[in-house]
């Protein structure tokens, strides 16, 4: 029986995947816990998470939109109670059983935190060293933890291929776990419930950063009973074991550590660097999970006042501080590494969701793990505002709202406003912080602080009794002073770097600088208006005349596409204009004070200090102020966006079946196209020519590069994906089936005739020299 597993097993890995989750479900719901299953799962867990271009089983390429069979399959066997985790438990049942995960496979900075020895308690009890030289060299870790690690490590580990992450398994199942393990509900246990399991160790409570009792001495300790096991009077001694909230704890250390994992560099690990990470910077599909981690971290953390007597209590309370810190320094680094395009938007919404907790107390993921079911619903709709119970939160996250700022503004300033994308991006953050209370809390804060000045890194206690701040500081009849110091810590917290001098935002000597910015959104507000009457000019003459309405009969232009663009260009001024008055209300600024403008605005961005604090390069700058209209599509022709004249499906095959032809045959295409004889000629009227297509890839140091590809001649089929041609081709056929009652074979055969005769005729033509070849 025991051969017979292992020989099973390795059987079902070769099989399609339909039938190879249907063997693993048999083998391992039938199986007892023995050590054939404890041999198996590493395998099996390697098997899963291979990378696309070996055996894996491709969780971020198959989504919901391209094959929703195996995705079904794939998430009812991963998910939190399927197969996968049934397994996990039977192996559980042996406390002793360990798997070791090599420190090398974590992301850089986790695993130099580990190797330093400053790693947090969590790992204290995971941590195996070499016995020769005591160094920390893997994790050792229970069935669920390393699944849950290796779930992790899939996302941030180098894809060759893009994936389709809009709706892909693994974003889907990133979502189960976080509502499973760490459910919204205080109320709602993690099931199956465990209740024998000894293989976790109590360890020492987490540090408290953020709120906790500020003292010139060692930080003090977070009472947390589920945590660490620490005693309480309070509470009853079955709800202070660390094995009821295990799970949870996993899930939420291991996502934040690993995902949120921040890989810099400099000259002394450069080497080191190169050497472990392909792809260092995050991915859009990473980017759009860590937000979804933050969104439910929110959630999650919001219960922790509702029942003080749950067993997670404490893990709720910890979540949102270790979340922050770690986020914040995430998105900093997001904000100083992202390409200057419109999928910047996803890091600032990521940013967004961080500094707007009041938005998120509810279970908020579910419309991002079922998005074909919520496409009407507005992102993060929910009826919560800012009020004064988040004040502490906007205290102790001070710098994520006011340094962050100060390096996404920068950005703006070297952008096109006049662009869809980039207006929207540049409403969503004015609407953002024009929410009411948030810029007057925030100004408070800073002004506090710098009137202070001298005091910046003082003790904290001192800043209490500065009778200055007692008096002053406040907002809206609430006194504010006694979050003033904790807002000065998070800023010497949260920057570390021993030179950093906070830039403050709303002062005298940055209001210049403040309205050149407003200025900025005006001018291009008026250029905007500028291009929607000019290209509402060109779309009127271009319906003019006999030949226009001739082409519009004939369905033979784009209008889809002229129609959205004029629509996206309605839309600009409006957000523009209301950009400007929600930045002016931010600053502080008199709208009597943005005089009409340039609308390049040229030595606006020169002047500003928004524009020198940038590390963008000047010929960078120079060259997104204008409008470049020399800008053309350098790729491979038959890779474009697929256009809104154009059957989306009927593209995809088409190419499907281009690039199996061009696989089989490119050998004799390339042959034909050579020839100068006649059929060389009618070689060069189907084929496409050869071309040279470039590319951007980044290197190591995240730096993009050119990178620039030969295409051979090939077939395309790309032109017979259009609707019009479909739609003549159906007028075509019905004609001739009313009228002559003429088959589907025979009209294929009329199609392909006539299509041979116009080949042929332009061939011998050029061949004569009668046309230009």
């Amino acid at each position: 029986m025991a051969l017979d597993i292992m020989t099973r097993f390795y059987t079902c890995l070769n099989y399609p995947l339909l039938d190879k989750l249907r063997a693993l479900t048999t083998i391992i719901d039938q199986s007892s816990p023995s050590k054939d299953l404890q041999a198996i799962f590493p395998q099996l867990i390697n098997n899963i998470f291979a990378s696309s271009f070996s055996n894996g089983w491709g969780l971020r390429s198959v989504s919901w939109d391209t094959d929703r069979y195996e995705y079904e399959l794939l998430i009812s066997f991963l998910e939190p109670q399927g197969p996968m985790f049934r397994l996990c438990y039977k192996l559980l049942l042996d406390p002793q059983l360990k798997y070791n995960l090599p420190l090398s496979s974590l992301p850089m900075e986790l695993q130099m935190t580990l190797e330093r020895g400053r790693c947090p308690q969590f790992y204290m009890d995971m941590l195996t060293t070499d016995q020769q030289s005591l160094n920390a060299v893997a994790l050792a870790l229970n069935p669920f933890d390393f699944y849950i690690f290796n779930f992790a490590l899939h996302l941030v580990s180098y894809s060759p291929n893009k994936s389709s992450w809009e709706n892909c398994a693994y974003f889907a199942l990133a979502c189960d776990y976080l509502m499973h393990f760490l459910p919204s509900d205080p109320n709602a246990p993690v099931l199956p419930h465990i209740p024998n399991y000894s293989g976790k160790v109590h360890m020492a409570a987490p540090l408290q950063t953020a709120n906790r009792p500020f003292s010139q001495h060692s930080p003090s300790l977070l009472i947390i009973p589920d945590l660490p096991g620490i005693s309480n009077q309070h509470t009853p001694p079955q709800n202070q074991t660390r094995n009821e909230v295990w799970r949870s704890e996993t899930v939420l250390q291991v996502f934040i550590d690993v995902w949120m994992s921040v890989e810099q560099f400099n000259a002394r690990n450069i080497e080191m660097y190169q050497k472990n990470y392909i792809n260092a910077n995050s991915s859009p599909e990473r980017v759009r999970t860590v937000r979804v981690l933050v969104k439910h971290i929110h959630s999650f953390s919001a219960k922790h006042l509702s029942d003080p007597a749950c067993r997670s209590d404490g893990l709720r309370t910890y979540a949102r501080q270790l979340m922050c810190a770690r986020a914040y320094h995430y998105i900093k680094h997001m904000v100083s590494t992202w390409p200057l395009d419109a999928s910047f938007r996803l890091v600032m919404e990521l940013w967004l969701s961080l500094i707007q907790p009041w938005r998120y107390t509810d279970n908020a993921i579910n419309q991002d793990r079922f998005p074909q079911r919520n496409n009407n619903q507005e992102e993060g709709s929910t009826h919560a505002a800012l009020d004064a119970s988040f004040t502490q939160y906007i205290a102790e996250n001070f710098p994520a709202y006011t340094c962050i700022l100060q390096l996404v503004l920068p950005r703006f300033m070297v952008l096109d406003l006049t662009s869809y994308k980039n207006a929207v991006m540049l409403f969503r953050l004015g609407k953002v912080f024009s929410q009411q209370h948030l810029v007057p809390i925030l100004k408070g804060l800073e002004k506090a602080i710098i009137e202070n000045n001298s005091g910046f890194y003082a003790s904290p206690e001192s800043s209490f009794n500065t009778s200055a701040l007692d008096s002053s500081f406040s907002y809206n009849g609430m006194a504010l002073h006694k979050w003033v110091a904790i807002a000065r810590q998070a800023l010497s917290e949260l920057n570390m770097s021993p030179n950093f001098e906070y830039e403050p935002i709303w002062t005298e000597y940055k209001k210049q600088h403040s309205l050149d910015f407003v200025k900025k959104i005006y001018a291009a507000k008026l250029a905007s208006e500028k291009h929607l009457e000019e290209l509402e000019k060109r779309m009127n003459q271009q319906h003019k005349g006999l030949w226009a309405s001739f082409k519009h009969w004939l369905m033979l232009n784009p209008e889809d596409e002229d129609s959205q663009a004029l629509e996206e260009c309605k839309k600009v001024p409006n957000y523009l204009n209301a950009t400007m008055h929600f930045f002016a209300d931010i600053f502080g600024l008199q709208e009597s004070s943005l005089v009409p403008l340039d609308p390049v605005a040229e030595d606006i961005t020169e002047h500003s200090s928004f524009a020198n604090q940038t590390q963008f390069s000047q010929s960078i700058t120079n060259k997104l102020r204008g409008k470049s209209r020399s800008i053309t599509y350098m790729g491979d022709p038959d890779l474009m966006p697929i256009a809104t004249y154009e059957s989306t499906i009927l593209v995809r095959m088409l190419y499907q079946i281009a690039s199996r032809l061009n696989e089989v045959y490119q050998d004799e295409f390339t042959n034909l196209w050579n020839r100068n004889d006649f059929w060389g000629h009618v070689a060069r009227e189907i084929l496409q020519q050869p071309c040279t297509v470039h590319s951007y890839a980044r290197d190591a140091t995240n730096h993009q590069n050119i990178v620039s590809q030969n295409l051979p001649a090939r077939l395309s089929l790309r032109k017979l994906g259009s609707q019009a041609f479909v739609f003549w081709v159906v007028v075509g056929y019905l004609f001739l089936r009313i009228f002559y009652s003429a088959s589907g074979v025979f009209y294929i055969f009329i199609l392909f005739i006539m299509w041979a005769c116009l080949v042929l005729t332009k061939a011998t033509c050029k061949k004569l020299g009668i046309m230009r070849v």
